[in-house]
């Protein structure tokens, strides 16, 4: 970076920018300078969004409406409730029983995700984290700043299926 700065100031120097053009541009440097700082994740990076979980009234219901709407395929069924195909991800729909309709939790899909490691990971960022096992499945979860739930899978989970290698879900 200190080349463009150098070079920059030297337009400057001869005359070829204005000293807006030079504020503007060294604010832009640092602008992205400290955009690429805060892309380093102290976790993992991200590389989609798995699926969303929400409770609702009437199972079939909320099933139908989505199906209707957008085409969303059953994906696996996962009693109580339903895993709607939804691009790359999935769309999960349980009753609500005793408590409110709305999202319960979203899941961030991580590459090569290894639940131990996340988990020793996410308590020294001192954070309140835990693994639950569906099966041989890890999943883990955490609450956000605002006590929003989030899971963190591998990119291949699909719900009560579990983590898939190469293979298509049934």
């Amino acid at each position: 970076m200190n080349s463009a700065i150098d070079r920059l100031l030297t337009r400057y120097d001869e005359g070829r920018i204005t000293r807006r053009e030079l504020l503007a541009t060294l604010s832009a440097l640092t602008v992205g300078a400290s955009a690429a700082q805060a892309a380093e994740p102290a976790i993992g990076a991200v590389s989609q969004l798995n699926h969303v979980t929400m409770f609702v009234k009437d199972v079939q219901k909320s099933m139908a409406f989505y199906q209707r709407l957008f085409g969303m395929p059953l994906l696996t069924p996962q009693e109580p409730g339903m895993n709607l195909k939804a691009g790359a991800g999935f769309l999960g729909i349980y009753p609500s029983q005793d408590r409110p309709a709305g999202i319960n939790h979203v899941c961030l899909g991580i590459e090569r995700f290894d639940a131990d490691r996340v988990l020793a990971q996410l308590k020294s960022e001192g954070l309140e984290a835990n693994i639950r096992l569906r099966g041989d499945t890890k999943e883990l979860y955490f609450n956000d700043p605002d006590g929003i739930r989030v899971q963190l899978q591998d990119v291949r989970y699909i719900g009560g299926v579990g983590v898939l290698g190469d293979r298509p879900p049934k």
